[in-house]
């Protein structure tokens, strides 16, 4: 009788396992998609703050400037791996008011700005890991943006 409960216990925790495991992954994608939304809207409001409050200054020269620091998470067991997050576009596609972000297997995400980031000719592409950036105001042929580049990077791959 000892053998044939057990086995039914085990029966039964195997299929409550098998039952609440995508709702599990769904809450992991949840989780780090608010948190790479929230490091977007961060680096935005950095960037917004600093387009309003300081001078431009040419590509080079000593300006109005600010660090923002971004984690994207590797997957772990409360979030989903990130598999980006953009800054200038997406990463196949540059658009200088976007900032971009994807959980790795969903769709990207992009955050329209309304700030100009100066990144190159290609969006400024981060990896998962902790990310030190730098946003200087500048004048570029007479438009004024937000130039980002990284100070320091950890990956966490």
């Amino acid at each position: 009788m000892t053998a044939v409960r057990t086995l039914l216990t085990v029966v039964v925790a195997t299929a409550l396992l098998g039952a609440s495991l995508p709702a599990l992954d769904d809450a992991r994608v949840d989780r780090t998609e608010r948190r790479l939304d929230a490091s977007a809207t961060r680096l935005t409001d950095v960037a917004a703050g600093l387009v309003a409050t300081d001078d431009p200054v040419p590509v080079g020269a000593r300006g109005a400037s600010r660090t923002v620091v971004v984690t994207l998470p590797s997957a772990g067991v409360a979030d989903a791996r990130a598999a980006s997050l953009s800054v200038g576009g997406l990463p196949n596609a540059s658009h200088p008011s976007t900032v971009g972000y994807r959980v790795a297997g969903q769709p990207p995400r992009r955050l329209d700005t309304g700030v100009r980031f100066v990144t190159g000719e290609r969006p400024l592409v981060l990896s998962p890991g902790r990310h030190t950036l730098r946003l200087t105001l500048v004048r570029v042929e007479g438009r004024v943006g937000v130039h980002v580049r990284v100070a320091e990077s950890t990956s966490l791959r």
